[in-house]
């Protein structure tokens, strides 16, 4: 195979495939847990570069592909309906992980023009001629350079490379090349640190942050395609099937989620004969089910004892402009302000000044539990869970040091964590320090024997927050970007009709 004097030849992938089924074969129970790790990290990284390279395929495939060729495209010709149906048959995978392979493929493709016949290599042919000049030896660039970079050196996996190639391509006709490639750099630079549920977060903002038009235009679109429907089968069983754009589902999705984790929390104190077996999938169902008779029976809409309140957060000079972007506690997607205003019509606005003089942040001592406005302040800072960013119902405000040793109830002896990371923490002995606007999470020896400081929070998934941390005394860790204050000029839109929050030790 010939592509512009760089060669492949099918005997050196046979020849990768045979030295990587030769370590297939080794059985890894006697590894030591040690050189098991190191192993399992050299095979994560020959997964993704083997990724990288059946995404750059991939994506050729659905350049091939394209309808407009003779006789339909490659897939066409060879049988299938399309590119995502071919790939899948090649690969033996899924259609949804042929089209996260295509996907992540496009960024490898220079440009998004259509392949003439020319451009397929007869089996007659000669090959370039090295004497017509460099040009006919030199690949053309790479759509996506960083993001290719970061894909054949191993670092990117092709969910994350599909997820930065899809949130660019939505920007491609909407701001110059020299921002989408910047962005593009910046984007894979943070992304090589993150999972695939953080970097969907991250690209959501900074695509919504790059075309705030293209952005509100999008939310309009997803308001109008809402629908929610429901089929009986012959059994009686009713199924559900429904889309919602972010703020129609805001509330719903804030209801259920308080009444799910209140009914779990509720199992601690029960007694074991008598424990509530049912799944979170089942409570929900059954949450829905009471909401609809709540509704139809009861007049006192406040006495349900379980305490709900939907935090919108935007910046009080987007609130006043009616442009900008803003976020709703549970959803990980941004909301433009014109959006949020609509949700804040069945709400009353409460602006709260985080961090300013309206507002005591700090109580030392003098009161155990973190206040309400505390808690708004923590989320403003963490997003949710600052360790595994799991949404705001599902965190509690913690002490960093306990209240029982002498903890403050002071921000900076605070943090949001979710009853999972909670007992992680405190089991696996993880350090936790706050430094300006962030946290930084301090592994055990055990887990990194170097205790390099980890970013937690909700910088973790924002751009421009650089640096390894805050130092420990022992020159582990530094900051290299100064801390910038709690953003103050914040509201908070909460709906009052079930009006508290979460209170913890």
């Amino acid at each position: 195979m010939t592509n512009q004097g760089a060669s492949l030849d099918v005997a050196q992938i046979d020849q990768a495939s045979s030295l990587v089924g030769a370590v297939a074969r080794v059985d890894v129970a006697g590894l030591s847990e040690e050189d098991f790790l190191g192993a399992y990290d050299a095979v994560a990284r020959l997964g993704r570069l083997t990724d990288a390279l059946r995404a750059r395929f991939a994506g050729d495939a659905a350049r091939r592909s394209t309808p407009e060729l003779p006789g339909g495209g490659l897939a066409r010709r060879q049988g299938f309906g399309n590119a995502g149906a071919m790939v899948a048959s090649v690969t033996g995978g899924s259609q949804a992980g042929a089209w996260r392979s295509i996907e992540a493929g496009r960024a490898f493709i220079a440009e998004p023009t259509l392949l003439s016949e020319s451009d397929s290599t007869p089996p007659d042919s000669t090959p370039p001629d090295p004497s017509e000049g460099d040009q006919a030896l030199t690949p053309p660039a790479p759509r996506y350079p960083a993001i290719t970079a970061a894909s054949i050196a191993g670092d990117l996996s092709t969910d994350v490379a599909a997820i930065i190639t899809a949130g660019l391509e939505q920007l491609t006709d909407r701001v110059p090349g020299e921002q989408l490639h910047a962005l593009e750099q910046r984007l894979v630079a943070k992304a090589v640190r993150l999972t695939v549920k953080e970097v969907r977060q991250l690209v959501a903002r900074e695509v919504a942050k790059a075309d705030l038009a293209g952005h509100t235009e999008r939310e309009k679109h997803q308001h109008a395609e809402r629908y929610l429907s429901w089929t009986e089968d012959h059994t009686g069983m009713v199924t559900l099937n429904g889309r919602l754009d972010a703020v129609t589902a805001a509330p719903i999705r804030t209801v259920l989620e308080q009444l799910v984790t209140h009914q779990l929390r509720a199992r601690r104190d029960r007694d074991p004969q008598e424990q509530d077996h049912r799944t979170p999938a089942q409570m929900r169902a059954d949450a829905l089910h009471d909401l609809a008779r709540h509704a139809l029976g009861c007049k006192e809409t406040t006495s349900s004892g379980v305490r709900t309140t939907i935090v919108v957060r935007m910046n009080l000079s987007d609130l006043n402009s009616g442009v900008g972007l803003g976020s709703i506690d549970g959803t990980s997607k941004p909301v433009s302000v014109s959006e949020l205003r609509r949700l804040a019509g069945d709400a009353e606005v409460i602006p709260h000044v985080l961090g300013g003089p309206s507002e005591v942040l700090d109580q030392g001592r003098n009161v155990r539990m973190f206040t309400k406005a505390q808690r708004l302040a923590l989320l403003e800072r963490d997003g949710g869970c600052a360790k595994c960013h799991a949404p705001p119902e599902h965190c509690e405000a913690h002490h960093i040091v306990w209240w029982e040793h002498g903890g403050r109830s002071d921000l900076n002896n605070g943090v949001m964590l979710c009853t999972r990371c909670h007992h992680d923490v405190h089991r696996q002995h993880w350090g936790i320090k706050i430094k300006g606007d962030r946290v930084w999470f301090i592994p055990p020896p055990h887990i990194d024997p170097t205790q390099t400081p980890r970013l937690g929070g909700l910088a973790t998934v924002t751009l421009g927050n650089s640096g390894t941390g805050p130092s420990d005394g022992a020159g582990n860790g530094r900051d290299d970007a100064p801390a910038k204050p709690p953003r103050e000029n914040s509201v908070s839109t909460t709906d009052t009709r079930e009006n508290s929050a979460r209170e913890a030790a």
